[in-house]
């Protein structure tokens, strides 16, 4: 029971938002007077190439899609959430937040 409580405080305590997104048109070319749109999108970050209806992550944790004319990227962990007595600390490798206490950073809150 103690558990299911502390669950629910959790789940109350951490705001699971939608974060940031946005949208970037596919770059157009004018070859021979004609507007040609690629039929790819472009990876802002690293400049792969993507198919349209395409979706993948990139290594600053978002994801991507590629569609008929734009490319969307949102982020994959959700705008800072706050848990009260904690820090939270954006992990890069698995793209989500983790909690430390305040008074002992080396321990998680739990």
């Amino acid at each position: 029971m103690k558990v299911l409580l502390g669950l629910t405080v959790l789940l109350i305590a951490v705001d699971f938002s939608c974060g940031g997104c946005f949208s970037v048109l596919r770059t157009s070319k004018i070859i021979n007077g004609v507007v040609v749109i690629p039929d790819y999108c472009t990876d802002i970050y690293d400049g792969g190439r993507h198919e349209p209806r395409s979706v993948w992550n990139t290594k600053h944790c978002l994801g991507c899609s590629c569609g008929t004319k734009t490319m969307r990227c949102c982020t994959r962990y959700g705008r800072d959430p706050q848990l009260r007595g904690c820090k939270t600390v954006l992990d890069e490798e698995e793209c989500v937040y983790k909690f430390y206490r305040l008074d002992d950073p080396t321990k998680p809150c739990l």
